[in-house]
């Protein structure tokens, strides 16, 4: 039953979901995040179909990510991450599941680093234990300028992807200067919420 259990949370990196962009005040954090963690930001601009946001530093817990067809990677990744907040770690601390689930997909050949899947460590974490897994490790990012699409809807690994080539038509098109070496796409809500789904996909702004 565990086993399925992680499993169906798996999906959650490949379906990602909500369609609105509410502005968080300050110290407030996304509605689209709900009861979950998730980064603070400040929106530098909104544009039709995509925002601009400044991002805090952040913390995440990070793992390769080995891309398939069909999604086993993903799982794989997802586990591994799963494990660690629900106690494989130096501490056997258990940590609340956060949003969102983060992949980082390099564009450019050679890439730009390989693919890999990362939770955010929750604000309430000041010092996150050390992971005990050696495919595990904890990564601080620094405070970004980041250009968001935001889109409804279930998402695959095709969609995200399908999502970014959008977005990053529309930034060439204004002139806005962005790292196109690779993207991230961002899922916000478990397989089995059906309404108000939220997904991202976020390139750097230069």
């Amino acid at each position: 039953m565990e086993t399925k259990v992680v499993l169906l949370l798996g999906l959650l990196a490949v379906c990602g979901l909500s369609q609105a962009s509410d502005v968080p005040n300050e110290n407030q954090l996304p509605k689209f995040c709900r009861t979950s963690d998730c980064p603070s930001y400040q929106l530098v601009k909104k544009y039709d179909n995509f925002e601009h946001r400044q991002y805090e530093e952040t913390r995440w817990v990070t793992t390769s990510l080995e891309q398939d067809f069909l999604g086993f990677g993903m799982v794989k990744s997802f586990r591994r991450l799963f494990s660690y907040i629900n106690g494989s770690n130096s501490e056997g601390l258990k940590i609340n599941m956060t949003v969102p689930v983060v992949m980082y997909m390099p564009l450019k050949k050679p890439p730009a680093g390989n693919s890999t899947m990362s939770f955010f460590v929750p604000h309430e974490v000041v010092n996150p234990p050390k992971p005990t897994d050696s495919e595990v490790y904890l990564e601080r990012s620094p405070a970004a300028s980041i250009y968001v699409k935001p889109f409804g809807g279930y998402a695959i690994s095709y969609t995200y992807a399908k999502q970014a080539e959008k977005l990053a038509k529309e930034l060439r098109a204004l002139g806005l200067q962005f790292d196109d070496a690779y993207y991230k796409s961002a899922g916000y809500n478990a397989p089995f919420e059906i309404f108000n789904r939220h997904n991202e996909v976020w390139y750097k702004a230069l």
